[in-house]
């Protein structure tokens, strides 16, 4: 079962809800480490978009958004990506 929870994105972002956006489909498991200042950032974030959202936001959910962030906005991975295709 999949689960698609999307904003629409033609809309001006309001700084009251979060930039984040989740698409539920297959997922493979990683293992990752990060700094101590991070990780009280994102539970504070979990905690953030699961109220405005109105669904229960997992660390998953945001490391996907903000790594596919990245992938869309450096350029030079892009034109790599190109490349090796």
């Amino acid at each position: 079962m999949s689960t698609t929870t999307e904003t629409n994105p033609t809309k001006k972002p309001n700084s009251e809800h979060p930039m984040l956006q989740i698409t539920r489909l297959n997922h493979v498991k990683i293992n990752a480490r990060i700094l101590d200042s991070t990780d009280e950032k994102l539970k504070k974030y979990l905690q953030f978009a699961t109220v405005q959202m109105d669904t229960k936001i997992t660390n998953d959910d945001v490391i996907d958004y903000a790594l596919n962030l990245l992938f869309e906005r450096d350029s030079a991975f892009r034109g790599w990506l190109k490349r090796m295709a």
